[in-house]
């Protein structure tokens, strides 16, 4: 144990070290084995012939072979391959070195530059890639104006044409929207008895054609009551559930039946038109005004982007078409006062019927009721808006004396 190695230092080789001939011997550490002297490894008193374990019990006791070597030794021994290394740095301090620009590689950024690939995950390597994008953001606008000028000409026309032209229709837009529902509800695993439903709300358009007001209801009730009629006897999985959902679809729905005495009574076109007006203007307005202004959120669980300056924004508009509206020839009779009160019904009851829609939506976990109407979603996306406010029309124009 007395004799040093090369360089002033004991013999200490480190795993990384080639062994040296003319080095003294190596000390060996505790629990580790010299292949090459296996008569050494049975003489050692640290380490247990079975397993080659340290025996740390005799460490302890100060008995093991490293006992004498000293921490500036070790010190000593583990620094040695660092001499020199303050010479190198200094020398290379002194040097010129030229400056070059690195280019690193980030993830989502292979160019360097934030482009809409590394935002989007979309490859647009060529100008025929951003061709085909605009072309496909192109194609869906004019899917979304065609579809729309197509619906509004039957709707002018039928209107036009008035009588049976007009409730048929109403009666085939109801037929549509219902059976949308219907079907989303299947989509999502309820099981709504959609045949009754759909000839339920087809008889209270055909009995408000022939017989007013009065029928929708009356149909409404008979289909009701063969409904659970049906189910009571019927072997079903949720009874309740189906019977609920089917009336549900077919009350909701069947109030768009209401339109019917406007297309049949005085004045079809100036009253028809003149509604379909307001509730544009109240939706166009609620839309912009509560985009632009909108903070106080309206009804928070339901839907979240409906806000109360979009309320009162729907209403306003709605309120100043009306006026404008009624300085005219054709809605003249109407009257400002009546038309200030037809604008403050539609503000009301139209956003009713829309967050009606956007609840079962929900409730369903849908975005779209369907996809009838390319560019606008289903046709109770579209139609939403008039059903609680029709009915309420309704008895309003029978008030003011205008039906």
């Amino acid at each position: 144990m007395s004799d040093e190695g090369p360089k002033g230092r004991r013999g200490f080789n480190r795993p990384w070290e080639e062994a040296d001939e003319d080095a003294a011997e190596v000390v060996p550490l505790p629990g580790v084995l010299d292949e090459t002297d296996e008569e050494s490894a049975e003489d050692d008193q640290l380490v247990v012939e079975d397993t080659g374990e340290v025996d740390w019990e005799a460490m302890a006791n100060g008995t093991g072979e490293i006992e004498g070597y000293t921490s500036d030794e070790y010190i000593s021994a583990t620094t040695q391959e660092y001499q020199g290394l303050a010479e190198d740095v200094s020398r290379a301090a002194g040097e010129e070195w030229e400056l070059q620009a690195v280019a690193a590689s980030l993830p989502g950024v292979e160019s360097g530059l934030v482009g809409f690939e590394d935002v989007s995950g979309t490859q647009l390597d060529s100008e025929e890639s951003y061709e085909a994008l605009e072309q496909a953001a192109t194609s869906d606008l004019t899917m979304r104006v065609g579809s729309g000028i197509v619906v509004f000409g039957l709707f002018l026309g039928s209107l036009l044409l008035g009588g049976w032209w007009f409730s048929a229709f109403v009666v085939l837009v109801s037929v549509v929207a219902v059976g949308e529902l219907y079907a989303t509800m299947r989509v999502r695993d309820h099981k709504p008895l959609a045949l009754f439903g759909l000839v339920g709300v087809a008889l209270m358009g055909i009995g408000a054609n022939n017989w007013g007001v009065s029928a929708i209801g009356g149909w409404c009730a008979v289909a009701i009551v063969v409904t659970l009629l049906f189910v009571s006897l019927s072997p079903r999985r949720n009874p309740l559930e189906d019977a609920s959902l089917t009336i549900l679809g077919m009350a909701w729905v069947g109030m768009l039946a209401f339109a019917i005495p406007f297309g049949t009574g005085p004045r079809p076109l100036e009253n028809v038109l003149f509604i379909v007006l307001l509730v544009a203007m109240n939706d166009i307005g609620g839309y912009f005004i509560g985009r632009s202004f909108g903070k106080t959120r309206l009804a928070p669980v339901v839907s979240p982007k409906k806000t109360v300056e979009g309320l009162f924004g729907g209403l306003v508009l709605a309120a100043v078409i009306a006026s404008v509206l009624v300085t005219f020839p054709a809605w003249e009779p109407i009257g400002l006062a009546n038309g200030l009160v037809l604008a403050a019904i539609v503000g009301v009851f139209s956003p009713i019927g829309d967050l009606c829609e956007s609840m079962v939506k929900r409730s369903i976990g849908v975005k779209d009721m369907g996809s009838v109407l390319p560019g606008h979603g289903g046709m109770l996306d579209r139609v939403d808006s008039f059903l609680f406010a029709l009915p309420a029309l309704y008895f309003a124009f029978r008030a003011f004396g205008l039906l």
